[in-house]
């Protein structure tokens, strides 16, 4: 029987509450966790995540995975998308729920995902081999979750100091800085010369609504490039998002807010990334006025085409967006206030809130100096690819390797949470 789709929203609504209960509560009571010495040598590797999702957690395991193979590894991937109801279809290497057992286990779970992601994946591989879960969290403080979660994993990679920051405080097993290998290709993308032609500037912002409304801050966005531009024709923001249907009411806030404001669009479907890429690539300047980032994926993909980005100065997309060569926005502090269930219970945290004026100066700075900023971001692409150079999965493994990775000690069961964490 075909459950009716109007029901599906009704449904979720009313077994979230239970099926968080059980996972926050009652899994990491039950589920047993094992340490694991280093395995030597390691020749196979098995990426456990959202393969199949169009999210930033499935394009970070799928890069993971596509690394980790180019470097001779053999890969495996168990996708448990549709546990999360996050199955896009999209396509994704390695072999799928690959015979024979792994030597290593990396989680492309953040802990909230972990458990179920575990038991859907295959709990004998957990037990049996070493697990390193991978990471990224937007706050300085850990919520108890989180917190608990690490007694699970052997090992944490995460792909920003800002995270790192935040987890390691709460333990003395390995915690690397591990980036999303974004890919950098051997020439810049260049935007298309039909609009070029036509004297149109555009600027995108590409989020997804699961990723939380708040925490990207598209309002903000909006607010900044109507500052800029007002009704200027030519110049265009256009918002490519995803899951829009999942969040109706964030994406009918997103249509108010744009009004009937002729030169912005909002685009809301699903891509492949061949078609993602291009569209970042003929960008003239990519947008993001996050209040909080535990990497900023679509920035560094930005800067890898040579695309010059105007970002908020604040969180994990720090590590690569040099303020000398972007657009970075300034900002101030103010408390952490988000309805998503990933910020529930985090009341003393903090985040960033981005000054629309100050951005709305530094888009007018990139399309009034677009040499200079083309310039500037072609200088930040080769920073990013000596950064991202000198931190990759095959450094961050021979580490582990080179520690042994055998004197992990894993915290008590149900450790304090720091200060600002929730319960």
């Amino acid at each position: 029987m075909t459950m009716p789709s109007g029901l599906m929203p009704t449904m979720r609504r009313v077994l979230t509450p239970a099926a968080r209960t059980v996972r926050r509560s009652v899994l990491p009571r039950v589920f047993p966790s094992r340490s694991h010495r280093w395995p030597d040598p390691v020749r196979r590797l098995r990426v456990v995540g959202l393969l199949s999702s169009a999210s930033g957690l499935g394009k970070s395991a799928r890069l993971c995975m596509a690394v980790l193979a180019r470097a001779g590894y053999g890969v495996s991937g168990a996708d448990v998308a549709s546990l999360y109801d996050s199955d896009d279809g999209l396509p994704f290497g390695g072999t799928a729920g690959a015979a024979g057992r792994a030597d290593v286990s990396i989680y492309h779970l953040n802990p909230p995902m972990l458990l179920p992601g575990i038991i859907r994946s295959n709990p004998m591989r957990f037990w049996q081999g070493y697990n390193i879960g991978y990471w990224a969290w937007e706050l300085e403080a850990l919520p108890r979750e989180w917190i608990e979660a690490i007694r699970f994993m052997d090992a944490i990679m995460v792909p920003s100091s800002f995270c790192k920051a935040a987890v390691e405080r709460h333990t003395g097993k390995p915690v690397l800085v591990v980036p999303h290998p974004v890919a950098i290709g051997a020439k810049a993308a260049v935007p298309s010369a039909e609009r070029s032609a036509a004297g149109r500037f555009r600027v995108v912002s590409i989020f997804n609504f699961g990723s939380s409304f708040e925490r990207k801050n598209p309002l903000a966005a909006i607010a900044a490039f109507r500052q800029a531009f007002g009704d200027d024709e030519t110049a265009e923001l256009v918002l490519k998002v995803g899951d829009g249907s999942r969040y109706r009411a964030d994406r009918d806030r997103l249509r108010e807010a744009i009004g009937t404001a002729a030169n912005i669009r909002l685009v809301d479907e699903v891509w492949d990334e061949a078609r993602l890429d291009d569209f970042l690539g003929a960008a003239d300047a990519c947008l993001s006025l996050h209040r909080s980032e535990g990497f900023g994926l679509t920035l560094a993909e930005a800067i890898a085409k040579g695309v010059p980005v105007v970002a908020t100065n604040w969180s994990g997309n720090v590590d690569f967006c040099r303020p000398d060569l972007c657009f970075p926005v300034d900002y101030r502090l103010v408390p952490a206030r988000d309805e998503h269930l990933s910020f529930q219970g985090m009341e003393d945290a903090v985040w960033a809130e981005p000054s629309v004026d100050h951005a709305a100066a530094q888009l007018r700075r990139v399309r009034d100096n677009s040499g200079e900023a083309r310039g500037a971001a072609a200088r930040l692409r080769g920073h990013l690819r000596d950064y991202l150079a000198g931190a990759t999965y095959q450094a961050a493994l021979a580490t582990l390797a080179a520690d042994g990775a055998g004197a992990s000690r894993p915290l008590p069961a149900h450790p304090e949470p720091a200060a600002g964490a929730g319960r």
